[in-house]
C-alpha cells in the first residue's frame, strides 16, 4: 500500500503541525527531565499523531512498543503489556517508546479497568509513554489528562495534502491531472 510504502522516515517529512512535532521530539529526547511521564497526543483522525511518533522511531533509532485500538485494553490486558513494556530493556538495547493507540477507544464495560491501569504504568514507568486520542473531550480520559502533557494535532490544509500526493505520484510515476490531485486533497 502506498500509505505504507511512503510513510514518512523521518520528522521533516511529516507534513503539517511541525509545532506539535516539535513537542514530541522535545519530550522523548528530555523525557528524564520531564514532570509528567506521558504524552497524550490529541487531534482528528489523519492529521498525523502515529505517524509522525513512527517516524521520529525511525529517524532516533527508538524501538516502538504498540498497543493499538485492536487490542484488548481491559486491566489485566493493560497491566500485562505495561510490565513487561516498562520493566524489561529492549529487545535490540535500543531507546523504547510505549505507544498506546487511539484510547479513546477504551470502552466502559469490555475495557473495564484499563484507564487506572494505565495511570498506574504512567506513574511507574522508566520509559516515555505516548497515548493518542481523536477525542479528549470524554469524561472517561479526564484523569489521563491531569498525568499527560498534551500536544494538539490539528486537520491539514488541502494544499499539504496535495503536496504529499503530488509527491507519491512522481515517485509512482503516475500521470495524474493537476486538478484531480487537487480536488483528491481537498
Amino acid at each position: 500500500m502506498w500509505s505504507i510504502k511512503y510513510s514518512p522516515n523521518s520528522l521533516k517529512e511529516v507534513k503539517g503541525n511541525e509545532l506539535s512535532i516539535v513537542g514530541i521530539k522535545n519530550f522523548i529526547l528530555n523525557f528524564k527531565n520531564q514532570k509528567k511521564k506521558a504524552l497524550l497526543l490529541y487531534g482528528p483522525t489523519g492529521t498525523g499523531k502515529t505517524c509522525s511518533l513512527y517516524a521520529f522511531a525511525k529517524e532516533y533509532n527508538y524501538e516502538v512498543l504498540e498497543l493499538n485500538a485492536s487490542d484488548s485494553r481491559n486491566k489485566e490486558s493493560i497491566d500485562e503489556f505495561m510490565n513487561k513494556a516498562i520493566h524489561q530493556q529492549s529487545l535490540f538495547m535500543k531507546p523504547k517508546i510505549i505507544l498506546v493507540d487511539e484510547v479513546d477507544g477504551i470502552s466502559g464495560t469490555k475495557d473495564r479497568g484499563g484507564i487506572q491501569a494505565l495511570l498506574r504504568a504512567i506513574e511507574d514507568t522508566n520509559f516515555p509513554i505516548i497515548i493518542t486520542s481523536n477525542d479528549i473531550t470524554i469524561d472517561k480520559l479526564s484523569p489521563l489528562l491531569r498525568k499527560s502533557q498534551l500536544v494538539e494535532f490539528k486537520e491539514l490544509t488541502s494544499r499539504q495534502v496535495y503536496e504529499k500526493l503530488s509527491e507519491v505520484s512522481i515517485k509512482e510515476m503516475a500521470d495524474i491531472d493537476e486538478f484531480i490531485l487537487r480536488t483528491l486533497a481537498s
